[in-house]
């Protein structure tokens, strides 16, 4: 692979080993919404059990073409928002402490990396604990619809994370140039050995040529004396 094409790709793995979710907390028998809006132009998503994939979505429960769900898993999952200008929360009928884990919501863009990704985190409690969805610290009774208020949630806030990564694709980079620089000049000097040892061998070729011409040329010389 080239050097160039897996920088892109180890960035990308290490933004997503670092990206937060969102937690949400709901009661079992209760329907339970896991949010996730976007904005711009309608695009086709997913949404799928675990956490986001390189593409597409794992254990696929929905698919929308931007206008309105093509694929529904189960009648328990549904979006009830407004498709069309980006909201695509998943509510989740009558859930079970089965369905407490990952779940990805995929936003695709045209062009590489540039899907949205959400990763929430739902937990289902059996008891009779008030609902709740926990983003900046607000609680909510049960007898409401769950809903979050999240800064960001399509990347992590913390600056110094990505500070870092950008320090490490930086030094990546370097340390690349200086394995291809000195892969070019250990090349260069390959050749210039070579071009040396040829001229040496042209040289002591001629010198050898140009002894046997004096050498053909003094016998040359001895048989005219020896006649005269």
């Amino acid at each position: 692979m080239h050097p160039w094409v897996a920088i892109p790709g180890l960035i990308l793995l290490l933004t997503n080993g670092v990206m937060s979710y969102v937690k949400v907390v709901g009661m079992v028998g209760q329907p339970v919404v896991l949010p996730c809006t976007y904005t711009g132009k309608a695009a086709t998503m997913c949404w799928g059990r675990g956490p986001c994939p390189w593409s597409r979505c794992t254990a696929e429960m929905i698919w929308t073409n931007g206008y309105s769900v093509t694929y529904q898993q189960s009648p328990r999952y549904s979006l009830k928002g407004n498709i069309r200008s980006g909201n695509v929360s998943l509510t989740i009928d009558n859930p079970t402490v089965q369905d407490s884990g990952l779940y990805c919501c995929r936003i695709e863009r045209k062009g590489w990396f540039n899907d949205r990704k959400l990763t929430i985190s739902l937990e289902i409690k059996p008891d009779g604990n008030d609902t709740v969805t926990k983003s900046s610290g607000a609680l909510q009774p049960n007898n409401q619809s769950p809903a979050v208020t999240v800064q960001s949630p399509w990347r992590t806030n913390n600056k110094g994370i990505y500070i870092g990564l950008c320090i490490a694709a930086i030094v990546l980079l370097v340390t690349i140039l200086i394995v291809l620089l000195v892969r070019k000049y250990l090349c260069l000097g390959g050749k210039v050995e070579l071009l040396r040892m040829i001229s040496f061998k042209d040289s002591h070729f001629g010198a050898l040529k140009n002894a046997a011409v004096k050498h053909v040329r003094a016998e040359d010389n001895v048989y005219i004396i020896e006649d005269s």
